[in-house]
This record gives structure tokens, C-alpha cells and sequence, in this order.
């Protein structure tokens, strides 16, 4: 099976969270830990996917697990709340818990990413309807997390997190649509010449 590649859309991607970062330095001025987090969970986490991807570092038997927890698309979501939203208000009853809650941010980060740009020649992609429905409810986790959490500890320290979040969260979505809209058009001539005209039996 051909691997998907589209380096436009990638680029596309990078540019984007680059522009995303500045706008938000500007319209906030969060704290450099804010930038940290936005880094690590929507810069560092989908690149090094997107490069193992190119070196095809998944034949490699010590990633074949994540391969396998890719496929389980509710496990990677829950990981995901737990390491990348849920750490960053438990850990800080850790001691050194600001590199404890990066340190489950990363991991929970390229967890999350691996459902939707993890590919391989020897496994079929998810389809695209689960990788939709994946993206839509992960990112409702992620915005409700964000909105109750400013609820009931009224601070915003995370705001710029969240925007950051959001951006590239929407971003991935059209880049998802773009690709579903091109492989759609790549259609069987004999099965669509099959609708309107019978096919001999010869």
C-alpha cells in the first residue's frame, strides 16, 4: 500500500503553528511555560510521527506497540486527557512537577497524534470517517477540559494552551478534509461504468 504523503499540507501545517504562536505572543503574552507545552504537544509531537513516518521507523520492533495503540483510537483519546490535560493540574503536587507534567505531556501528545499521521506500508490507515469522528471528539475533550478547569480554578494561565490548541486542532481537520476530498476522486471506472451500463458477463 502506498503511503500517503502530501508535504504541502505539512507544510502548510508548520507555517501555520509558527504564525499561530506569534499571534498569540502578541494577543497574550503567556508565560514561556505555556510556550513549552504548546511545543512539545503540537509542534515536537506530530513532527517526530511525521518523521518516523518518512524514515519508516515503525518497522522497528520496539515502536510495533504503538502501532497496535494507534488502532485503539478510545484508549489513545483517554490517554490523551489524562497525560497531556489531567497532568498538568495533578502534577504540580509532585515535586519537580513542572518536568513530570512535560514529561506526560509528550508522551500523551504522541499518543494523540499517532491515530490521525501514523503510517506505515504494512498496516491500512483508518478510514477516514473514524479518523473525523476522532479528531471532533478529542477536541471537544480538549476545549471542555480547558473551559471547566477555568471554572473551577479561575485562572487562565493555560488560555494560550488552549488557542494554540484549538488552531492546530482545526487546522489538521482541513487538512483531513483536503485529503478525504482528493482520495475521493480517484474513482474505479469499471465499477462506476457498472451503475449505468451493464457489464457483459464475457
Amino acid at each position: 500500500m502506498k503511503v500517503y504523503k502530501n508535504s504541502v499540507l505539512t507544510f502548510l501545517l508548520y507555517s501555520l503553528f509558527i504564525l499561530a504562536v506569534l499571534a498569540i505572543h502578541h494577543l497574550l503574552s503567556p508565560t514561556p511555560f505555556q510556550y513549552v507545552r504548546s511545543i512539545i504537544c503540537f509542534g515536537l509531537a506530530p513532527a517526530f510521527i511525521l518523521y518516523a513516518n518518512h524514515k519508516q521507523l515503525w518497522f522497528r520492533s520496539s515502536l510495533r506497540w504503538v502501532i497496535k495503540l494507534s488502532r485503539r483510537p478510545v484508549l489513545s483519546s483517554i490517554l490523551f486527557v489524562m497525560s497531556a490535560l489531567a497532568s498538568f493540574d495533578l502534577a504540580f503536587h509532585l515535586p519537580l512537577s513542572e518536568f513530570v507534567h512535560l514529561f506526560l505531556l509528550g508522551f500523551g501528545a504522541f499518543i494523540y497524534w499517532t491515530p490521525l499521521l501514523l503510517q506505515c506500508s504494512f498496516i491500512q490507515l483508518q478510514n477516514y470517517m473514524r479518523r473525523f469522528l476522532y479528531l471532533i471528539l478529542t477536541s471537544l475533550s480538549f476545549v471542555l477540559y480547558h473551559e471547566a478547569s477555568f471554572f473551577f480554578s479561575e485562572g487562565t494561565d493555560a488560555e494560550a494552551f488552549l488557542y494554540m490548541g484549538v488552531m492546530i486542532m482545526i487546522i489538521q481537520l482541513f487538512s483531513l478534509i483536503l485529503e478525504w476530498a482528493e482520495d475521493e476522486k480517484e474513482n474505479d471506472p469499471v465499477n462506476v461504468k457498472g451503475y449505468f451500463k451493464s457489464i457483459s458477463k464475457n
